[in-house]
């Protein structure tokens, strides 16, 4: 009987258990709805390298002349100051290999504004005026001699002239024979006037051309144009320039992933021969003079010097 009695109370208090989890499962249970989300980014590529290198100029130019080479001259122009740079008629950037090269590499994932600006410029000058011609010295009557003999500049004489030369997608444009190439012919007379020639132009003739590509849409087409063939996914050229001023800045925007791989020359020349020989010789010489002293006039002027500034920007 006992026996019996303690299995019915077993068989209760397990009844109740199974009702208690019951109770208590029912009293926890809960709908669930479940959903996972993965992502990851990284940073965007820049990768783009800018890099302005080489001298302009030179302190001493090798000679040219076969007679004085064989007989030994090694340099026709030496600076008297050691280190100190010099331009004289005759020379140029190419024979000393002293040209400005420029470039930019990168493909960005982001879109990038690339511009070059240039300040503090100063150019060689000789501005338009009559002046004492030092290539001719006169005897006059009572048997004296001096340089009594005059020229006369009718605009401003700028004697070093300018180029750009831009690489890129294995093609090479020329600038200014782009210009002249391309250039309607009223514009290209007016583009002259301005002072461009085949050689390129003087500093602050190529700044009065820049202000006037930069407000002129046919100018400005046409360089874009040019430039489109030479650098790929450019797109909004821009230019600016103040002539009083000295500074010039122009600027050409590159969708993303287009390849920025490109070079800019700056390369100059001051010829020898140019039209009207015995004008500019007679003008050469008076800048001569005035550098050296012998001759002091604040219409001339014997420095040429120019800061340029390279860079690349992500566009926002």
């Amino acid at each position: 009987m006992k026996k019996n009695r303690i299995m019915r109370v077993f068989s209760v208090l397990l009844a109740l258990t199974l009702i208690s989890t019951c109770a208590i499962s029912g009293t926890f249970a809960k709908y669930v709805t479940k959903a996972e989300g993965e992502d990851q980014a990284r940073v965007a590529k820049w990768g783009v390298l800018v890099s302005v290198d080489g001298n302009a100029f030179a302190d001493k130019y090798a000679a040219t002349d076969a007679a004085y080479k064989e007989d030994g001259g090694e340099y026709s122009v030496v600076s008297s100051v050691e280190g100190e740079q010099v331009v004289a008629p005759g020379t140029s950037s190419e024979e000393v290999g002293a040209n400005l090269v420029g470039s930019v590499t990168g493909t960005p994932e982001v879109a990038a504004r690339y511009t070059m600006e240039g300040s503090g410029i100063e150019d060689v000058v000789l501005k338009a005026g009559t002046y004492t011609d030092y290539t001719h010295l006169v005897k006059a009557n009572d048997g004296t001699y001096g340089y009594t003999d005059t020229f006369t500049l009718d605009k401003d004489y700028a004697p070093i002239k300018w180029n750009m030369v831009i690489e890129g997608k294995g093609k090479t444009l020329d600038v200014a024979t782009a210009l002249y190439d391309n250039l309607p012919a009223a514009n290209l007379a007016q583009a002259e006037a301005y002072g461009l020639t085949r050689e390129g132009c003087s500093i602050f003739d190529a700044i009065t051309i820049i202000q006037k590509v930069a407000g002129n849409e046919g100018y400005k087409n046409i360089v874009e144009t040019a430039l489109g063939n030479i650098v790929s996914g450019g797109r909004n050229f821009e230019l600016e320039a103040d002539k009083d001023a000295g500074t010039f800045k122009l600027s050409y925007d590159f969708d993303p992933n287009k390849e920025m791989d490109f070079t800019f020359t700056l390369s100059w020349a001051w010829a020898f021969e140019q039209e009207n020989v015995a004008l500019y010789d007679a003008a050469d010489t008076y800048l001569g003079n005035v550098a050296a002293g012998v001759v002091t006039d604040d219409n001339a002027s014997t420095t040429i010097a120019a800061t340029l500034i390279a860079t690349a920007t992500q566009i926002d």
